[in-house]
């Protein structure tokens, strides 16, 4: 295909987009709680955090199976603007919420047209040559990790000027330009040569779950996921308490520091194409997990603010070769036509991991404290590590 490059750039682009309208309330959803919505508690904050953080993965989870299948039979475009358009009326209402319940169940409904991963990414897995295929799961990373770069620091920009509301609505516009650009530049064809028949769902994950490789790539991205996130319903909190009481401006402190270990993130994933080149990548793997692992210990040894903000840049660094390189595994080991249902399944079960950090972290902040979760989040990456090494003759 001529203009590969063109479709894999288009859907990176809107994959920003896209990230930064859902990502961008983690830098202020713990505020959001309790400046807006009455929740004065912070051990009570933290675990209304959690589960509000954590509940829209869950259900991006469940949906991202029916997503791909939409993809399969009606074309990409079609699915990715039916996700759009739900997440951009969902976003405005939002703002309208009064209690963290009402949030909750938004953020639900959120997660039911959180498909545009799945979708997006065996788009580019399908158009990009095999040769290059490397290359493109690091953009693609890369433009999923922009989206976390700039969501929580233009969120908490927002929050901290203009009000804990006005990110919706700023978000919702986003999410509308985004799917503007979906009917304007993804090509109606692409994706409709390769329409599937309609294979039974049971037929579908019976596939899925045979291939060993594809097992162990999932239970990768489950453990990387479940590390990656853990961290985030906790993090303004955990500031907010290093820098005392009276501290200002939290949430651009917050999204600033997240900004950071995003551009450490996109560096690297934009560049494993070539150490993948010369270094086997189960090695890469398995260094990459060690070394986050011990960098989320030595966030917790930090004494203050900047020096935890320059740790999570060295784990943003090492987190951005993890993703781009097992999705490239994953791609190698299934055939073309079955790509598209393979990555709506693989999405689904990785995605339990941003279910499970956030919701373990609220819940093991509120019983022994903010530092324990840097300990159990290094052990995710310490345990993706011995696995990967147990498992890597198969790779």
């Amino acid at each position: 295909m001529q203009n590969w490059k063109r479709i894999v750039y288009t859907i990176a682009a809107i994959q920003i987009g896209t990230g930064i309208s859902i990502i961008g309330v983690v830098a202020f959803i713990p505020l959001f709680l309790t400046s807006e919505l009455g929740v004065t508690d912070p051990g009570e904050a933290a675990f209304w955090a959690g589960l509000i953080s954590g509940v829209t993965p869950f259900f991006v989870a469940i949906a991202a199976p029916f997503w791909s299948m939409q993809a399969d039979r009606r074309g990409p475009r079609f699915a990715l603007s039916m996700i759009l358009f739900i997440l951009g009326v969902v976003i405005a209402l939002m703002y309208f919420t009064r209690s963290p319940v009402e949030l909750l169940i938004l953020r639900m409904i959120q997660g039911m047209s959180g498909g545009f991963l799945a979708v997006g990414m065996s788009l580019v897995m399908n158009v990009t040559p095999k040769k290059q295929l490397t290359w493109a799961m690091g953009v693609f990373q890369a433009s999923m990790v922009m989206g976390v770069m700039f969501g929580p620091l233009v969120g908490g920009m927002i929050a901290d000027t203009m009000g804990y509301r006005m990110p919706f609505v700023i978000f919702c516009a986003l999410s509308f330009f985004c799917l503007a650009a979906v009917r304007l530049m993804v090509p109606k064809q692409i994706g409709q040569e390769q329409a599937r028949g309609r294979e039974s769902f049971v037929k579908q994950l019976s596939y899925f779950m045979k291939n060993p490789v594809v097992r162990l790539m999932v239970m990768l991205q489950f453990l990387c996921n479940c590390g990656m996130t853990g961290i985030g319903p906790i993090l303004p909190l955990y500031i907010k308490e290093m820098m005392g009481g009276d501290a200002m401006a939290v949430a651009t402190i917050v999204g600033t520091i997240i900004f950071i270990a995003g551009a450490t993130s996109v560096t690297s994933s934009l560049n494993v194409s070539r150490l993948a080149r010369r270094v086997s990548m189960p090695r890469i793997l398995i260094i990459a997990s060690l070394v986050t692992g011990v960098n989320f210990i030595l966030q917790y040894l930090m004494p203050e603010v900047w020096t935890l903000g320059f740790m999570r840049g060295l784990t943003g660094f090492s987190l951005g070769m993890i993703m781009p390189l097992a999705n490239t595994i994953l791609a190698s080991v299934v055939p073309a036509e079955k790509r598209t249902m393979v990555v709506g399944f693989s999405t689904s079960f990785a995605l339990m991991g941003n279910v499970a950090g956030p919701m373990a972290s609220g819940a093991i902040a509120m019983q022994w404290g903010y530092g324990m979760v840097f300990w159990s989040t290094a052990f995710c990456f310490f345990l993706a590590a011995c696995v990967i090494y147990r498992e890597r003759k198969i790779i």
